[in-house]
């Protein structure tokens, strides 16, 4: 369901769960978030956030300038993307999808980690995306962007990473198919299974009819998996394929 944006003036007063998303695209760390809520049932207010700017309402609101970032009633901001995932499991605990089994938790976690987390996957292919925005002279404030989100990585290792955790992710899809699962952790949906979903959207666009995403979104995508010099496993894309069809409402919007 297509939702209507309110700036971050009209939202600090309100009650409730309030999200910000970058507009436009479909960023993964919010098209997540959304997923979470959505698959829940969680009601929310998105907020916008300008990616590149100074956001300096955002910011004065919440202490960051990024997104995504909830804020529900009066509680504290949460923008690191674990914050958000256990907001929404306290909001609404079914469907679970963070494990309760301790191990098949930290497996899920972990794995989030290298799909979400610093000189992870996400990470590795947006240093990989400014390089192809920096090249192609898209107009974007890179250098903000690199001043932000950098590791201080080389661009080989952003390489490097991103193919070592889809082929990680490959390795693990296999193991779970052979033992009668088609989910990553355990025998159903995980935050895990939605993490890589939204972040496949980075190198293998999604069809439009599901996410319509601009034109020169797909068309970095691409530029990075040519720079990572290698495809996306074919058993990740059929994964991620079930996993939409299954569990997320579309189209995807932003």
């Amino acid at each position: 369901m297509q939702r209507s944006y309110i700036s971050v003036e009209e939202a600090v007063p309100l009650p409730g769960l309030r999200i910000a998303f970058t507009q436009g695209v479909p960023g993964p760390w919010s098209e997540a978030a959304k997923a979470f809520c959505e698959i829940k049932g969680i009601d929310y207010q998105p907020v916008v956030q300008v990616g590149g700017d100074a956001n300096a309402a955002l910011q004065a609101w919440t202490g960051q300038n990024s997104a995504p970032c909830a804020v529900f009633d009066d509680e504290r901001p949460r923008s690191h993307w674990s914050e958000i995932l256990m907001l929404t499991e306290r909001l609404q605990p079914e469907p679970r999808l963070v494990p309760l089994d301790e191990d098949d938790r930290a497996l899920m976690f972990g794995i989030a980690h290298e799909l979400c987390g610093e000189d992870g996957f996400g990470w590795s292919v947006r240093l990989l995306m400014l390089h192809v925005m920096e090249q192609t002279n898209a107009g974007v404030p890179v250098a903000h962007m690199r001043r932000k989100f950098s590791s201080g990585a080389p661009l080989d290792h952003a390489a490097t990473r991103a193919a070592k955790i889809w082929d990680m992710l490959a390795r693990r899809l296999e193991l779970q198919q052979s033992l009668g699962s088609d989910y990553l952790v355990g025998a159903s949906l995980t935050a895990a299974d939605i993490y890589w979903t939204c972040f496949s959207n980075l190198v293998a666009a999604m069809d439009a009819r599901d996410c319509p995403m601009p034109q020169f979104y797909r068309d970095w995508g691409a530029a990075c998996v040519e720079l990572i010099g290698q495809p996306v496993p074919a058993i990740l894309l059929a994964h991620r394929e079930r996993i939409l069809r299954r569990h997320f409402t579309l189209p995807m919007w932003f």
